[in-house]
Parts: C-alpha cells; structure tokens; sequence
C-alpha cells in the first residue's frame, strides 16, 4: 500500500521544497508537509497534533491550489491522461484533509483529543472495496 502513495508523497515534498520563504508561518507549514510525505509514504496514513491543525489544513490547500493553477493545465496540455488523473486525485484529496483538518480541530464532541489520525482514499487506478 505505502508505494501507492509515493506519488503524493513526492508532490507535498516538491511543493514543500519549491515554497521558499522567510515567512515563518509558511516554513511550518512546509514542515507539516515534509513530514506528513515520509508518513503516508511509509503507511498511507499520517497523525496531526490538535495545535497544527489549522497549519496544516493550509498547507494542504496550498498544495491543491498550486497544482490546479501551475501544474495541471501542462498536464491537461500535454494530454497526459495518468498524469491528469493523479493531480486531479491529489488536488481533491489535498482539499477533503484540509476541510477535515479544520472540522477535527473544531469539532466539540472531540475537543479532549490531541491528534488525529488519517488515512488516504485508495489511490487513483486502484479498485476500491465496497
């Protein structure tokens, strides 16, 4: 399972890498990022801590924001249609951990937890079980 997710985890390490900033707010951000990578690398799974939540819930959805206004339109250009699915699949999965991010850590009924767990949807190409 863990290769299925190399893809994504080489995407959040190239927008991690390429997002050069003094802001300070951001290198965390991309922290979140590098090492949320070496998780779903190893597991397709990753953990947050209820405090970097919101850090990491932007740092996802600069990933997807990235990708849709940079990285996608080559794709859809080049008629790369692997390509096209995994950014599509990342950009969307990139959005649901963001907006899950947010609503765990806003979420009353689970306020006394400290982090959080997720795991990935079944990678693009890869049969789902029903």
């Amino acid at each position: 399972m863990a290769s299925d997710y190399s893809f994504y985890a080489g995407i959040l390490r190239f927008v991690a890498k390429k997002t050069e900033t003094e802001d300070r707010e951001i290198r965390i951000m991309m922290g979140h990022l590098a090492g949320i990578a070496n998780a779903i690398e190893q597991s397709g799974r990753f953990m947050v801590e209820r405090n970097n939540c919101e850090s990491a819930a932007r740092a996802f959805a600069g990933v997807a924001k990235f990708l849709q206004e940079r990285i996608l339109p080559e794709a859809l250009n080049d008629g790369n249609e692997a390509a096209v699915e995994q950014l599509k699949w990342t950009i969307e999965t990139s959005l649901v951990l963001a907006a899950e991010l947010v609503k765990r850590a806003a979420h009353e009924e689970i306020k006394d937890q400290d982090t959080f767990t997720f795991d990935l949807p079944a990678a693009p190409g890869k049969p789902t079980l029903h």
